[in-house]
């Protein structure tokens, strides 16, 4: 049965914890195609509370380096004695409202804010179910392609005796997402090693990281 968030304070934090995990920044369309794909939440409360999270300073445009056009909303220390980061989330609205030409607009870019990014690591964990916060990244990976995101793909291969030793990395703007050895015990095994990673590094990244975290069954999800 899927799980569908129906709390405000949630799903703000569900957009806000997922804008953060990928990493980069994307358009309205391209996050609202990732956040509604699995039905998590609706394109309804999408668009309000995406809305919402950019007139409080927690998601504002991204400039050229992938930093944030406004980023001068206080910390919740900042704001008045015992003011939580739950508070601040549910803070008032500091900044224009986005419009509908601002959001059809593809060229336009949006990151998490410094607050934003607090309380999506704060809260994310206390509020948002493992299984949903897995299962929302594991999605978002297999719907923006590793090009969207900026990552450079690499791959080398050395003999060891008789058999081979074949690596494969992916690093994007966070760092290495993948750096992973392994041992080919023939020329054939190794080419269809280095063919499948050319092919779909992707792939093997949501492989990789679906197996070590227990949630094989994404793999086979349409």
């Amino acid at each position: 049965m899927k799980m569908t968030l129906q709390n405000p304070e949630e799903i703000k934090i569900f957009i806000l914890y997922l804008l953060d995990r990928i990493g980069y920044p994307l358009s309205y369309s391209d996050l609202g195609a990732v956040v509604i794909r699995d039905g998590i939440i609706d394109y309804f409360a999408y668009f309000e509370y995406f809305c919402e999270l950019v007139e409080s300073g927690h998601i504002a445009e991204a400039d050229e380096d992938g930093g944030t056009v406004v980023d001068n909303s206080a910390m919740p220390g900042e704001q008045g004695a015992g003011k939580s980061v739950s508070d601040t989330l549910n803070g008032e609205a500091k900044y224009p409202r986005p419009t509908g030409e601002d959001l059809s607009d593809g060229s336009k870019k949006y990151a998490v804010t410094k607050t934003g990014r607090l309380i999506a690591r704060t809260l994310s964990e206390n509020i948002l179910m493992a299984s949903i916060r897995e299962k929302s990244y594991i999605s978002a990976m297999r719907h923006l392609s590793l090009e969207k995101r900026g990552a450079v793909c690499d791959q080398t291969f050395s003999r060891d005796g008789d058999k081979f030793t074949f690596n494969c990395t992916i690093k994007d703007k966070e760092g290495t997402a993948l750096d992973l050895s392994l041992r080919a015990d023939n020329v054939y095994q190794l080419n269809r090693m280095r063919l499948s990673f050319d092919e779909r590094p992707d792939v093997i990244l949501r492989g990789v990281v679906a197996l070590l975290t227990g949630n094989v069954d994404y793999l086979f999800e349409e």
